[in-house]
């Protein structure tokens, strides 16, 4: 009862709070169960740092709201910086239409064990990429990735 007078209260209708409330389990659902599992596949390199895609992980998904239907792709990204013993896991979403990413969640780890140093797990706003940046390579590669769906 307290969450719909604060969603009256702070001009969040129902719908919105209920859909983003959705969201949110769809994320935390997503990142849980892609984490013990993965089959990265190498998309490029820049000097010492390789990017990769864990093919099991992508996900196309259609959206339909007042503004009209959107296309998402979603799937675990991997940065690997040899050199620095890390490797950065991002659980992420792309519009390739509007050439906009989000990141939902992020983990770093030691590269060489896969120990885990941090983690976070975020939902910030769409962010933009560019026509020439490595996310435009990663999005052109899961688009052209085969799916099940």
């Amino acid at each position: 009862m307290k969450c719909l007078l604060f969603c009256r209260r702070e001009g969040i209708s129902l719908f919105r709070f209920s859909r983003l409330f959705a969201l949110v389990v769809a994320v935390m659902i997503y990142v849980c169960g892609t984490a013990s599992a993965e089959s990265m596949v190498f998309v490029d390199a820049n000097d010492q740092t390789g990017y990769y895609v864990d093919q099991d992980s992508i996900s196309k998904v259609d959206f339909t709201d007042k503004d009209g239907t959107h296309k998402f792709v979603r799937a675990r990204i991997a940065v690997i910086c040899a050199d620095l013993n890390r490797r950065y896991i991002y659980a992420m979403q792309f519009e390739p239409a509007k050439m906009t990413y989000q990141i939902f969640a992020s983990e770093v780890q030691a590269y060489d064990t896969k120990e885990s140093i941090e983690s976070h797990s975020t939902g910030g706003l769409p962010r933009p990429y560019t026509s020439t940046s490595m996310l435009k390579e990663i999005v052109d590669f899961i688009l052209a990735m085969p799916t099940d769906e």
